[in-house]
């Protein structure tokens, strides 16, 4: 007989302690959105499948939960991302005509486990910018990325960026079929060269030469920078592509963000979404990237409002099992008596952000993450807090 109590596979509870890591995570990463001028949205956990996949790919669609909703007869998704879901917002409600910076907190699930990733279900926390075309929108989003993460205090931190330019240009050209463009990004993924041959026989020399060069160009940002404009054929999206590199990782060394800073270019995870700048940023002891960030500037044209978009998200469940900082709550042990003055000092405390635990008779000893230091006690007819 199966257990009535235990959870799905790859879905858990998480305990005290750690939740409280993961709500100080959150709000810390909140108020940093909001510094910059974000505003918070919160979309909603299941929408119509139409509206929840649009301008995804096919790896979205498997990862998406479905139910039909007995009202409508529709079918529903519940989230796997949320990045679609905040386009939506704002190419249908907001409907602003300039820059509008967006974020958002809460659970995503998927079907399945992602590679690396332990768990189906996220709390992810991101941030968007939509409306601006220039480079300094996605150099603003990798600083708040690397902020975020370093909030968590992770170690080191390697990012490394790709530009999903110079692929998506050969590709559209060619008009392949979705298996050949799968096994493109899969070969380059691997560094596969001889599967990118055998795959691209019939093609023109240029571009076979292109994707070729890319798998060699990976290694320190400024060392790469160079070489590629020594390897990669020279053509208009070519050098638009070097540009937006060198002018990114200018703009990132600026900031005085402490991090490694590193370019691949055959690492085009989510090439197919993005159109510009990708990002994933690293740490130690994790087997993928703990963020992920890009610009995915059609999306919005599937919603009907075609707008320049960049942004990244974090998985705060992860961030919180990495990081190196502890949540220690002090609390005051007060005791449990029927007195008007011990509630009002109680209540005096409690307005001033202490937190006070009751206790209860016969259980003296309370089991609890929080730290009872202190104690009320009633001395000269008045109750003070005193060491304990």
């Amino acid at each position: 007989m199966t257990n009535r109590w235990l959870l799905p596979e790859n879905i858990a509870d998480v305990l005290p302690g750690k939740s409280d890591l993961v709500e100080l995570l959150r709000r810390e990463i909140l108020d940093l959105f909001k510094s910059y001028g974000y505003e918070l949205v919160m979309p909603p956990m299941l929408e119509y499948i139409e509206s929840l996949l649009t301008a995804t790919g096919s790896d979205m669609d498997l990862q998406t939960f479905k139910l039909v909703d007995q009202l409508s007869g529709r079918t529903m998704g519940l989230r796997a991302d949320m990045t679609t879901q905040v386009s939506r917002i704002d190419a249908h409600l907001l409907n602003r005509k300039n820059i509008a910076r967006l974020c958002y907190t809460g659970t995503t699930v998927q079907t399945r486990v992602v590679p690396g990733i332990f768990s189906r279900e996220q709390l992810q926390a991101g941030a968007e910018i939509y409306g601006h075309h220039g480079i300094e929108a996605d150099i603003e989003i990798v600083q708040l990325m690397m902020k975020s993460l370093h909030l968590a205090k992770l170690g080191p931190i390697t990012l490394d960026v790709s530009h999903a330019g110079l692929l998506k240009d050969i590709l559209d050209k060619k008009h392949l079929s979705a298996e050949d463009i799968s096994e493109v990004y899969r070969f380059l993924q691997a560094k596969d060269r001889t599967g990118l041959e055998r795959l691209m026989t019939s093609w023109d020399a240029v571009a076979k030469d292109t994707i070729l060069s890319l798998l060699n160009l990976s290694g320190d940002a400024n060392d790469v920078l160079e070489r590629a404009k020594k390897v990669l054929p020279p053509s208009t999206v070519c050098d638009q592509v070097l540009q937006d590199l060198e002018k990114f990782c200018s703009g990132v060394q600026s900031s005085s963000i402490d991090m490694k800073l590193n370019i691949d270019l055959a690492d085009l995870d989510g090439f197919q979404y993005h159109t510009g700048i990708l990002c994933a940023a690293y740490v130690n002891d994790y087997p993928v990237a703990i963020a992920r960030g890009g610009r995915y500037d059609q999306v919005g044209q599937a919603f009907g409002r075609s707008r320049p978009a960049t942004g990244f998200s974090v998985d705060l469940l992860a961030l919180a099992g990495l990081s190196s900082r502890t949540v220690i709550t002090k609390a005051i042990m007060a005791p449990w008596v029927a007195s008007a003055s011990l509630k009002q000092a109680i209540a005096t405390l409690r307005s001033k952000g202490e937190v006070v635990i009751e206790s209860f008779s016969g259980h003296e000893h309370n089991e609890s993450t929080m730290i009872c230091d202190r104690q009320l006690v009633l001395h000269n007819e008045n109750w003070q807090v005193v060491p304990k």
